[in-house]
């Protein structure tokens, strides 16, 4: 639905720091402790995950995503939701095109636990969904996500946002296999978690992108895999939107494999389009649908399979 968002304006900030209830759990005899500041329930069964929450008292949902730069408000929830009209921000640039950006002041955000007041957000783009009677008003971005380790649990429908401290396992509290993906968080590329993938064994360069339903790579990349244009006629061809709604085409080609660190998926179907803003590749949530992920701030990512979640582990035994 989103994804490679970037915004070029200048001296906007984007107050996303969360405060309110945080949770401290130690685990064990060397004092691991884990802060918890929000624990949201994921309420979609399939797609980029959708999260509840609340705008200045209004029940709301929004997008996880994790290739967005920053936070948006779509710019149709700017009067529904009362919000404050700040002044222009400057023009984003997303997969399908680009449109020019509000500042905008948020008096109050709700979610899960956690609450923040008095500050800025963008509105840009077009978010005009619902789900369960709540309205998909924007998306959180990278801006606020990337102040914690960002737990995302499709198969059990949560996603958890924690600080850990003194811990021995860079992901306290799982058990069994656990999947090792080296990943960077470049400055320049506003945080955004990369990585290398192969497609039918040649690298690419991918960004993980919870906002895209599924994974998008350019005709470049596919040609680079042994895929022809002559090939792309021959498959499904459909169009997709990016955050401005602009449609464009999309080709469903079915590749041999796609790694992903030491995961191999075989005979994936993945979306071809033209371009992609600053990259080959966005790894988008459907690579998630029989994972979590724990995605920290340093340069490892972690994968457990659902298979793998042990029976007792408290979002699995939740989510049953």
């Amino acid at each position: 639905m989103t994804s490679g968002m970037r915004a070029w304006g200048q001296g906007a900030v984007i107050g996303m720091l969360m405060s309110g209830l945080a949770a401290c759990a130690p685990t064990g005899p060397l004092q691991c402790k884990i802060y918890t500041s929000g624990v949201m329930p994921i309420i979609n069964r399939s797609g980029s995950p959708v999260v509840r929450a609340g705008i200045n008292g209004h029940p709301v949902a929004l997008i996880v995503d994790t290739g967005a730069m920053v936070s948006l408000i779509g710019t149709s929830h700017i009067d529904p939701l009362g919000l404050e009209v700040l002044g222009a921000f400057g023009s984003i640039q997303g997969v399908g095109g680009g449109e020019l950006s509000q500042a905008v002041k948020i008096d109050s955000l709700e979610m899960g636990p956690s609450k923040a007041t008095n500050f800025a957000a963008i509105a840009a783009g077009k978010f005009g969904a619902s789900i369960n009677g709540l309205p998909i008003v924007g998306l959180f971005g990278n801006d606020f996500l990337s102040n914690y380790d960002t737990i995302i649990d499709i198969p059990d429908h949560v996603v958890r946002l924690v600080r850990t401290e003194d811990c021995p396992s860079p992901t306290p509290g799982w058990g069994e296999k656990i999947h090792t993906i080296h990943v960077t968080h470049d400055p320049s590329r506003y945080l955004r978690t990369m990585l290398e993938v192969k497609i039918n064994g040649h690298a690419a360069d991918a960004t993980l992108d919870t906002g895209s339903t599924n994974t998008l790579i350019t005709m470049s990349t596919a040609r680079h895999a042994g895929v022809t244009r002559e090939m792309l006629k021959q498959d499904p061809v459909s169009l997709a939107w990016g955050v401005t709604h602009d449609p464009l085409k999309a080709y469903h080609h079915l590749f041999s494999t796609l790694e992903v660190g030491d995961i191999v998926f075989h005979n994936v179907r993945l979306t071809v389009v033209d371009d992609i803003p600053e990259g080959d590749v966005l790894l988008g949530s459907d690579f998630m649908r029989h994972y979590r992920l724990w995605i920290g701030r340093g340069s490892k990512l972690y994968a457990q399979h659902d298979t793998d979640i042990p029976p007792n582990d408290p979002d699995r035994q939740a989510a049953e």
